[in-house]
């Protein structure tokens, strides 16, 4: 753990909290962009949609999650996280099952993974 000892208590760093919050920032745009392109793709499914479509069915359960984790992600910006807070909240991300099949998401959580890696 990266710390300084400043007068009896301990604090992250400086570097380590703005990159921290940083990736923090970075999760939460990749939420609302994947979560844009769900809602289009729901809005653009072929209708009429039957109840037991289970493509569709699976698309609003994704939809649902990624608006759970995006509520999640929000609630806590702007705050003052402890430094194992914002990695907890970064390593829970990274280890979630995937919201869609792109190959571009699982670079990215690959890529946030090895970010974390080089400041733990």
């Amino acid at each position: 753990m990266k710390s300084s000892v400043n007068s009896s208590t301990t604090t992250e760093t400086a570097p380590d909290s703005k990159k921290l919050e940083a990736m923090r920032n970075e999760i939460r745009l990749h939420l609302e962009d994947l979560r844009r392109a769900l809602a289009a793709e729901i809005l653009n499914y072929p209708t009429p949609i039957p109840r037991c479509d289970a493509q569709f069915n699976h698309l609003y359960e994704q939809q649902a999650r990624l608006t759970r984790d995006l509520d999640r992600v929000g609630a806590i910006a702007g705050k003052s996280l402890k430094r194992e807070d914002c990695i907890d909240l970064i390593e829970r991300f990274v280890a979630s099952a995937p919201y869609t099949d792109d190959d571009g998401e699982r670079e990215f959580k690959s890529r946030m993974k090895k970010q974390l890696f080089a400041l733990t």
